[in-house]
């Protein structure tokens, strides 16, 4: 079949699906989307809250406990003890599906019966205030991570170890304030490094060792601002620069952005890709309009795409070892022919379910661990599973509603509490109009610091009071924020000076340097290239933008 251009029924803007989009909806029998794919993850995200969260107690134990649910919603909560306990299970609230009834009517009731999990990680010994997370240890909020140690604040990390405000690396150690690096070592304040070392305010640099505020740099040591030095010097200046002071490392981020303006950036993040257009990326290939994406085959308009993860598209987090996935969110870990699904783990051929585990031939079900051939948690026999489930995929096929994901209103969160509106950010109004909830209840504790900003010391070693007892105010946001112990004595080690914004503000910041997970048609900017390409960089930014080759050309 040919590509077709079809009206957006949400935003109204004309999209085109591809051939190729065409045999994956009819391989996997759903209808043909009536929404772009900007829309449509849109919809997805506004049902994951990561990172947004609230003191309420346990519905079954009575304990307070920390929850992405806030108090005044009105579901069961359970902590995580409670939810995993096998004195209970979803199937307690099976319902018997009724023909008579719409299938999207009768999930609904299930879905606000069925108990909640407080937060969400599997095998995290001393990882209790983590959430969407997997086989930790010691770590302490950290989201969206799996196999790391000791680390902190930190969001989508894997295989890393004593790492604190990182994001999206891998097997990293004592990194802070980093976003994008690999394989590396005491790196601090840089972005989109590999196998680096003991630098600070790096960018796009590889196999560097001891330099600081350089950008597109390939194995070199003791450079500073793109110019080499001899070791003596580079200690000299290193020293004059006072990067364990906070006054330092602020006077001197805003030199280094000022100098990594006038440098030219690749068009996308990418290494060793086939055939493949986002950013974000390694070793994929045939992947479109991802972002995040490594390790990845024949996938399309996803984020977190990775680890042998294949034929997946619409997806928000799939990976080891996944395949057939469709319009889902976080259906990761040896899961197979997932459609529409939400925080499904270990699972094949599971459909409009959520918060399901080690489950399979299930359809329309909440909170199952370990059963098969369920519709509306009620289990079945094969053939009569088989024969129901078949009528309600003919239902939705008529309405032209199969393969879409669920109706913004049976999202557990409001809108502003969801990566939705980090991505397509609304205001209360527009969003309310769109049909997404809007949660009003204050996050966090305002006026309450016992340390004013100014009563911080410049330096680590100057501090003269107990800094986990004390309580600090955001310099952006306001907002009160503690730290704990292990943070203190990672910042103690690498010498770092105590941060003056909240956890959260140095998230956004991170997130805001990545861009947006979108894509625009440009040309090489290199005067006489006539290349173009696909590229996060919108036109209105200020970055100078080069094709692969004429940015190969400029590498050091």
């Amino acid at each position: 079949m040919n590509s077709e251009t079809k009206n957006c029924k949400n935003c109204k803007k004309d999209f085109t699906i591809e051939s190729d989009d065409f045999s994956f909806y009819e391989k996997i029998g759903v209808c043909v989307p009536n929404m772009c794919p900007c829309c449509r993850a849109q919809s997805r995200l506004s049902f994951r809250n990561e990172r947004t969260f609230y003191k309420r107690p346990c519905d079954k134990c009575k304990k307070s406990v920390v929850s992405m649910y806030s108090p005044n919603k009105s579901f069961t909560v359970y902590c995580y003890d409670c939810w995993f306990n096998d004195n209970w299970g979803g199937e307690d609230f099976g319902l018997d599906y009724d023909y008579k009834i719409p299938f999207f009517e009768q999930f609904d009731k299930l879905w606000k019966k069925v108990p909640k999990v407080s937060l969400i990680y599997m095998r995290s010994p001393g990882s209790e205030y983590t959430n969407i997370s997997a086989d930790n240890k010691d770590c302490y909020y950290i989201i969206e991570s799996s196999n790391n140690e000791n680390s902190i604040h930190s969001y989508w990390i894997q295989e890393c170890r004593d790492v604190i405000d990182t994001s999206f690396a891998s097997k990293c150690e004592l990194t802070y304030e980093s976003d994008d690096c690999y394989n590396s070592y005491k790196l601090l304040y840089s972005k989109g490094c590999h196998d680096c070392t003991t630098s600070y305010f790096l960018a796009d640099c590889k196999g560097c060792t001891d330099c600081i505020g350089c950008i597109n740099l390939r194995n070199k040591s003791n450079y500073i601002f793109n110019e080499s030095y001899s070791k003596k010097d580079y200690e000299e200046i290193k020293k004059d620069l006072n990067l364990n002071t906070y006054t330092g490392i602020k006077n001197f981020r805003e030199k280094y952005e000022e100098f990594l303006i006038k440098k030219p950036r690749k068009f996308a993040e990418i290494i060793q890709i086939v055939n493949s257009t986002g950013s974000y990326m390694k070793n994929v290939k045939n992947c479109k309009s991802c972002f995040h994406c490594y390790d990845a085959e024949d996938n399309k308009y996803g984020v977190h795409i990775w680890r042998n993860a294949k034929d997946t598209m619409d997806c928000d987090t799939a990976g080891r070892n996944v395949s057939l996935i469709y319009n889902s969110i976080n259906a990761g870990i040896d899961n197979s022919n997932l459609t529409c699904v939400a925080l499904c783990w270990t699972c094949s051929f599971v459909e409009y379910s959520m918060y399901c585990f080690n489950s399979n031939n299930c359809f329309g079900c909440v909170g199952l661990r370990k059963k098969n051939y369920c519709i509306l948690n009620k289990q079945y026999g094969k053939e009569e599973y088989e024969r129901i489930v078949n009528n309600i995929k003919n239902e939705l096929k008529e309405k032209g509603e199969y393969g879409s994901f669920f109706s913004n209103n049976l999202s557990c969160f409001g809108y502003n509490e969801t990566p939705a509106n980090e991505q397509f950010p609304l205001s209360k109004k527009e969003a309310i109009e769109r049909s997404f909830k809007w949660e009003d209840t204050e996050r966090g504790v305002y006026n309450k610091e016992t340390k004013k900003i100014e009563d911080i010391p410049d330096r680590i070693e100057d501090i003269d009071f107990e800094v986990s007892n004390e309580i600090y105010v955001c310099a952006d946001c306001n907002k009160n924020y503690k730290i704990i112990v292990d943070e203190f004595s990672f910042y103690k080690k690498l010498d770092i000076p105590l941060p003056r914004l909240c956890p959260e503000c140095r998230h956004n910041r991170r997130m805001k340097s990545r861009g947006p997970n979108k894509l625009w048609h440009r040309s090489c900017m290199k005067e006489g290239c006539s290349n173009e390409f696909e590229t996060s960089y919108s036109s209105d930014r200020p970055e100078i933008v080069y094709c692969e080759q004429c940015y190969q050309n400029e590498v050091v």
